[in-house]
């Protein structure tokens, strides 16, 4: 059975037969230079470096099944939100560093307004040029850079797909909640959905049917069925169940069940902690997201409420990548295949990152545990 294979298999919930046939994602980024030995300045600065790092890397731990396909280069660009990355503003093998700024600049609720106004599309790309170092100064150079960003993906998945390794998406996006909530900074974000309320809904819900449309349209034009969602201010880390209920999940529901009916599935980047909102998720069609879990969201708990419903990956801790035992990731592991993973609807791999300072051989442990 190939990758492809068991990554389907395991989004449809099917009950693998044994262990080998769960599909295996350590989200691999910065971990590559460490790795590989090539600075963070070179893999976050240049793509054939990037990918030189990620061949390294898999020379020692083996090829994952599933991996974004998606340069450092443009994971940071895409993110919308100041940064600062090594080899410019950094040391050549520091990490990159977002900054959370505000860059609202009407006050009082007037920029929900003015999304109203402008229209979704024009408002983010004004934003997205303003952030940039140094900022774009016309809507061409940012199509310009979105342009570079699909060549720079379709390089990526040139060169791993025919080793046998699947993309996680085909395309991605994020909520205009979420969007809203990291320009605007989540301190004051969390105002406005006391002081603005109703602004603050109808400018997502207006805009929603852009995302929609706009990341259906890119999964089309490369015959792609699953779009990743950031969905990383939505979860109980940040906001209540209630609030999730109010302002998260109409239009999160808006989007799964328009993806769905054009054959996309949605995987859902689901940082922190999400069992408050798991029973939500009972509500859109069966087998129709695939959640990515950090170690913030119990999945064995998360089982109890999704599981034979959505399939989900993850989860084994950055702490203990970074500072645990090859035999503690083993056992820890060995629960996951267990308890979970051979009930079908999981695929095992790192909670979210694999962090930047991992030990090899905890990574290769991971891997290991999937064979026979």
């Amino acid at each position: 059975m190939n990758s492809n294979e068991k990554f389907e298999r395991m989004l449809n919930l099917e009950k693998p037969n044994d262990r080998s046939e769960i599909p295996y994602f350590p989200q691999i980024l910065t971990w590559a230079g460490t790795c590989s030995g090539i600075s963070q300045a070179d893999i976050v600065n240049n793509v054939d470096r990037n990918i030189e790092a990620l061949d390294l890397t898999f020379e020692k731990i083996g090829k994952p099944d599933v991996m974004m396909m998606v340069t450092l280069h443009d994971n940071v660009f895409i993110m919308g939100l100041p940064v600062r990355v090594p080899g410019k503003e950094l040391p050549d093998d520091a990490l990159y560093q977002f900054v959370e700024t505000d860059l609202f600049e009407i006050p009082d609720g007037g920029e929900y307004e003015r999304i109203l106004q402008m229209g979704w599309q024009a408002w983010n790309g004004m934003m997205m040029c303003k952030i940039q170092n140094p900022p774009f100064t016309s809507p061409e150079q940012l199509m310009a850079r979105f342009g570079e960003m699909g060549q720079n993906m379709g390089k990526m998945a040139a060169h791993f797909c025919p080793q046998g390794i699947a993309p996680l998406s085909h395309t991605a996006c994020a909520p205009v909640y979420d969007t809203l909530s990291q320009m605007h900074t989540m301190e004051e974000f969390c105002y406005d959905m006391f002081d603005y309320p109703d602004e603050l809904k109808a400018a997502i819900m207006k805009s929603t049917p852009d995302v929609i449309g706009q990341t259906i349209g890119m999964c089309k034009q490369v015959n792609g069925t699953r779009a990743a969602v950031y969905a990383m201010r939505s979860s109980a880390t940040f906001v209540s169940a209630d609030a999730f209920g109010e302002f998260c999940w109409p239009a999160l529901k808006m989007m799964i069940e328009a993806f769905w009916a054009e054959g996309i599935r949605t995987i859902l980047h689901a940082d922190g902690n999400w069992l408050p909102m798991l029973e939500y998720f009972t509500q859109v069609p069966k087998s129709s997201v695939h959640f990515e879990f950090d170690s913030a969201t119990d999945m064995r708990k998360a089982y109890e409420i999704i599981g034979g419903w959505q399939s989900m990956r993850g989860d084994v801790p950055a702490a203990m990548l970074s500072y645990g035992t090859p035999d503690e990731v083993a056992q820890y592991c060995e629960s996951l295949i267990t308890d979970i993973g051979m009930k079908g609807g999981l695929m095992l791999g790192s909670g979210c990152e694999v962090p930047m300072n991992a030990k090899l051989e905890n990574v290769i442990a991971m891997g290991n545990s999937l064979k026979l």
